[in-house]
């Protein structure tokens, strides 16, 4: 009886504290809905790919922003429920989408235990990066829902508990999972791995056909995306990156880190135990003695693994640049990993304290980078055009120095100034890496540029900066020869930063008068968009 007690009492402070936690988790979504403002860069793209006129001009312009078709799907039904007029309206649906991710990790839970999230709570929901890449106008929030769903259902699968409602949802969130974002087929291998091993030490072959069915369908409804990403190739190398293995899981410590030193030391211990547990719980006879459920410490341990080295495997393979947010998808799915390791350890009082009071310990830690992930701005652009348009005369000229935000700078610039990009290209309503491609193998288009704002400033006229200045050279920079018959090929990257050094240079010798003019920033700015404006003005001759 006095067992019975303590469990249940037990029971009632988990859901408790997992409630507490969502409480949390959905206010500080508000927060973000209320805080973030204006979209940046990479949100307009996906918004001007989604809305545009036909379906076979979307078809036609995917390849410069390639995801899969769902979650574009869902924003253009977004702008025909009309809500596509303000930034505001448009930040709706990333709360939205943010919501259901909580709500996704509450339901995968019941399906595993019927116990209450709080590892995954604690651990993905909690992580700032969540946050911020399932709440902005992106497909990363939408391919987390699913592939945490899918997880969930296709568990009930491998342990025989499934009816035919439990099988349809399995098939429809796998398929929106690989829908929603490509890695996620890589996910959802890994959790057919972890069924597979488990069901290799059963005879339920309904349940090894169902699951083979799913992954088989949701990777054959990729096929009609390889003329897509055959058509990324013409531009991509401008982006590519030489990955090595140590580099990617530099990056993917970054992402477990957001939430803080004790949020890394969590998921590093969890990594490091659910190995550990695998290894004990494959003899039969040692699991007894340690007291493990043996099969829920199989799918856990070896979707966990597969998920990691499928996803750096293909971040190394892919050649591209790699920021946290690519390991969103692989964190979802080991933070319901963790839920199931711990619900496999002894069902005793004194472990089950312990897991509480570390998951409140490691969510209490995490709450103030979160709280400043919520109150973070995605952008200034807005703010800077609008001071443009107030300072900016009819015959000045404004040069953004990065042509990486005129996608930003068109949307939220409505004066009459004439505006250019370094280098300068015709289309910005969303992000046309073929364009700088072909401006790359074309010669150095800055002494064009410099010889158009040297008769702005010779007549009198000012000259406005958009975006991030470094510090001069110290001499006059040589022109690159066209790409790629430079040093650096086809990298991107050099070529802005040279474009930009030579436009500094010309600048500190040329112009008259400098000065930063100040944007009041009431709350931090999302690093990839933070901006500057600089105005000069007169004509010195060197």
């Amino acid at each position: 009886m006095k067992r019975f007690l303590s469990e249940k009492v037990l029971t009632r402070c988990e859901l408790a504290a997992a409630s507490l936690l969502t409480v949390f988790l959905v206010a500080f979504h508000a927060v973000f809905f209320l805080r973030a403002g204006p979209l940046w860069r990479d949100e307009i793209s996906s918004l001007a790919l989604a809305t545009k006129p036909t379906l076979a001009e979307f078809w036609r312009y995917l390849p410069f922003d390639p995801f899969p078709a769902c979650y574009f799907l869902l924003l253009r039904s977004w702008q025909g429920l009309g809500l596509v007029g303000n930034d505001l309206a448009l930040r709706g649906l990333g709360l939205m989408i943010g919501l259901s991710i909580i709500g996704a990790l509450w339901l995968s839970c019941y399906l595993i235990n019927k116990s209450a999230p709080l590892w995954p709570l604690a651990l993905f929901a909690l992580n700032p990066l969540t946050l911020e890449g399932g709440d902005s106008l992106r497909p990363y929030g939408l391919g987390l829902i699913w592939i945490a769903l899918a997880f969930g259902f296709i568990w009930r699968i491998a342990f025989d508990r499934f009816g035919k409602a439990i099988v349809l949802f399995a098939f429809v969130a796998a398929l929106l999972g690989v829908q929603s974002l490509f890695t996620n087929a890589f996910i959802l291998f890994a959790v057919g791995v972890g069924a597979a091993a488990l069901l290799l030490q059963r005879k339920s072959w309904l349940a090894r056909g169902l699951i083979f069915a799913i992954g088989l369908i949701a990777a054959v409804s990729l096929l009609p995306y390889l003329p897509i990403m055959h058509a990324t190739r013409d531009w991509a190398k401008i982006i590519a990156a030489k990955n090595d293995i140590t580099g990617v899981i530099a990056v993917g410590d970054d992402a477990i880190s957001d939430g803080g030193a004790v949020a890394r030391w969590a998921w590093l211990t969890f990594g490091a135990g659910l190995t550990g547990a695998f290894l004990l719980a494959i003899p039969h006879r040692l699991a007894a003695v340690v007291d493990l459920n043996r099969d829920r410490i199989i799918f856990a341990a070896a979707t966990m693994v597969v998920a990691a080295l499928a996803t750096i495997g293909f971040l190394c393979a892919a050649q591209y640049l790699v920021f946290p947010r690519y390991f969103l998808p692989a964190m979802a799915i080991a933070a319901l990993c963790a839920h199931a390791f711990w619900n496999s350890l002894p069902n005793r009082p004194g472990i089950r304290i312990i897991s509480l009071f570390l998951v409140l310990l490691t969510a209490a830690t995490e709450l103030r980078p979160f709280c400043k992930r919520a109150n973070m701005r995605m952008t200034n652009c807005d703010e800077i055009a609008a001071m443009v348009e107030r300072r900016a005369g009819r015959d000045d000229l404004i040069i953004l120095t990065s042509f990486l935000y005129g996608v930003s700078f068109q949307r939220y610039y409505h004066g009459q100034t004439t505006w250019l990009t370094v280098p300068p290209i015709e289309d910005f309503s969303l992000h046309r890496w073929d364009l700088l491609k072909q401006a790359m193998a074309r010669p150095d288009p800055v002494p064009d540029l410099i010889s158009r704002a040297e008769i702005v400033l010779r007549a009198g006229h000012k000259i406005f900066l958009v975006g991030k200045l470094g510090p001069p050279p110290p001499t006059q920079p040589e022109s690159l020869p066209p790409a790629p018959e430079s040093a650096f090929g086809w990298q991107m990257e050099p070529y802005l930063a040279q474009w930009k050094s030579e436009l500094t240079y010309w600048v500190e010798h040329h112009a008259l008068h400098g000065s930063n003019l100040p944007i009041e920033e009431r709350q931090s700015i999302n690093r990839f968009e933070s901006l500057g404006l600089f105005e000069i003005s007169g004509w010195r001759e060197p």
